[in-house]
């Protein structure tokens, strides 16, 4: 199947292109070069020796990088140029860096070939997804059988988080994650999956976990 990955504007919310956005970013740095949620959402996920896995919304790499030194061969999705050069210059410090992969690409478009991935992931970026069919559709594309996927967000809405007074704003600006309705529409796709809200990384999670018959 071809895909063009270039121009993928048309998949992002208005805010993620702000030079704001970016700004936040860099203030959270410590957040996005290595996380408890993504820690988390890795010993769910699994990566190990040989695996082919998928970050989307890979981000400045906390859990691409975790996976690879596992022994998996990661490519590392991101439509931020940003964010891509971030890891870009991460990756050569790396000892695993020859199973690091970055590459342009959103969760509706994945620049990687049919049935060729054991292992994919996200971490809050589900919110980000504009077209939740589409991305969904991909995610069953490109996963081999046996494969399996773990969707983690942290829940901004649950008062419980410590930043859900600040992530009121966006509320509007981003895709909700119902984890009622992503188990079902993958389930509908063919897959075995299940849906909860739980707790990762010390906050409140929405969490989908599904695989792929073999």
């Amino acid at each position: 199947m071809s895909h063009d990955h270039r121009g993928h504007d048309h998949h992002r919310h208005d805010h993620d292109k702000r030079l704001s956005t970016k700004f936040h970013w860099l203030f959270h740095i410590r957040k996005f070069w290595q996380s408890d949620v993504n820690r988390d959402m890795l010993a769910l996920a699994a990566p190990g020796e040989g695996d082919r896995a998928v970050d989307i919304g890979a981000g400045m790499g906390p859990a691409t990088v975790l996976a690879a030194r596992r022994g998996a061969s990661v490519t590392a999705v991101d439509p931020s140029r940003f964010m891509r050069t971030i890891l870009t210059m991460r990756r050569p410090f790396q000892r695993a860096r020859s199973r690091i992969t970055v590459a342009d690409g959103v969760a509706e478009s994945l620049p990687v070939a049919d049935a060729s991935v054991d292992v994919l992931w996200t971490v809050n970026a589900v919110h980000h997804w504009v077209d939740l069919e589409a991305a969904f559709d991909e995610l069953v594309r490109v996963l081999a059988p046996g494969g399996r996927i773990v969707l983690m967000d942290e829940d901004f809405t649950h008062p419980d988080h410590p930043l859900h007074a600040s992530h009121h704003d966006h509320e509007a600006e981003t895709t909700i994650v119902d984890v009622v309705a992503i188990e079902a529409a993958l389930r509908a796709r063919g897959l075995e999956a299940t849906g909860e809200k739980t707790i990762g990384g010390g906050v409140p999670v929405k969490l989908i976990r599904a695989t792929k018959p073999a």
